[in-house]
């Protein structure tokens, strides 16, 4: 399940914009993933919650946006969203494309508690 490294990735990172921003807590995590990135959002939440069990991590909330899969046509410029494995331009029913979203896979944000004033 690789998964579970890509979840102890985004805990690095979070720790990280923790320590950046005097050790505020992090609440939420945004994530962008693609349907052909070839990762499982809810095998992911589940590798975060099981490294995050009894940590300061703990409870924090993952925030998934799903990308679909886009094409663009090679031929006439066009852009389109397969359906299945078939890429086919709808417009030239030219098959050469070139996938040109679906398989990110970004952290988009670090939501982070205000620490209490002194």
């Amino acid at each position: 399940m690789h998964e579970l490294s890509i979840a102890q990735t985004i805990v690095d990172r979070a720790s990280t914009a923790s320590t950046q921003n005097g050790g505020a807590r992090v609440t939420k995590i945004g994530l962008r993933i693609g349907a052909i990135s070839g990762v499982e959002p809810d095998a992911l939440r589940f590798g975060l919650e099981a490294l995050t069990k009894d940590s300061p991590f703990d409870g924090v909330v993952l925030d998934i946006e799903l990308c679909k899969r886009r094409q663009r046509c090679t031929k006439c410029g066009g852009e389109f969203e397969p359906e299945g494995f078939h890429s086919a331009c709808p417009t030239c029913q030219s098959n050469e494309s070139t996938c040109i979203a679906g398989n990110e896979l970004d952290v988009t944000y670090f939501e982070l508690e205000d620490s209490p004033c002194a």
